[in-house]
């Protein structure tokens, strides 16, 4: 959660056409299946550190003792849990630069889970609003930016305003 609330911190102060331009696109990375959040209080630096200090003690530095160290599970990933007591998902990710996939717990302390989309929605509204009330208005011009359909009613939007409650909480 700190990542994103520096990144919209960051993104506030930058004018509408580098928006458009270079923020919505990296947006719509996020994609519209559900992302669990982690909210806890590390930020990533010491999560990196974290999960470095893991690797040294399972000596698991290169891909090959890092798949075998994986496989042994027979699942398919690890849950390893941080210094703040969160739960991580470590994963083998077959890519050419990186192997190493990491990422929230799923119903744990320290996440929550939120839509794609309306997390992308809530993003851009912090980026592009004041924190005062959310009106719809202001909803359906960040969602006609990112190409997603309007919302009809604040009562139809309850993902997005929790999502935009959530980047003003966290």
């Amino acid at each position: 959660m700190g990542y994103i609330r520096s990144f919209t911190s960051i993104c506030s102060v930058v004018s509408e056409e580098k928006i458009r331009r270079n923020i919505i696109p990296l947006l719509k990375h996020i994609g519209t299946s559900v992302a669990d959040i982690y909210t806890g209080k590390l930020d990533l630096p010491d999560i990196v550190r974290e999960i470095n200090l893991l690797r040294e003690k399972e000596n698991i530095k290169t891909e090959e003792s890092f798949l075998n160290w994986i496989e042994e599970t027979k699942k398919g990933y690890r849950k390893h849990k941080l210094s703040d007591a969160s739960q991580w998902v470590i994963k083998y990710l077959d890519d050419s630069h990186r192997y190493f996939h990491i990422f929230p717990g799923r119903n744990v302390d320290f996440t929550v889970r939120s839509r794609g989309n309306s997390l992308k929605s809530a993003i851009l509204y912090d980026i592009l609003f004041d924190k005062g009330d959310i009106l719809i208005s202001d909803l359906n011009a960040v969602r006609k930016m990112l190409g997603l359909s309007p919302v009809r009613s604040i009562e139809s939007a309850g993902s997005i305003i929790s999502d935009i409650r959530m980047l003003q909480t966290y």
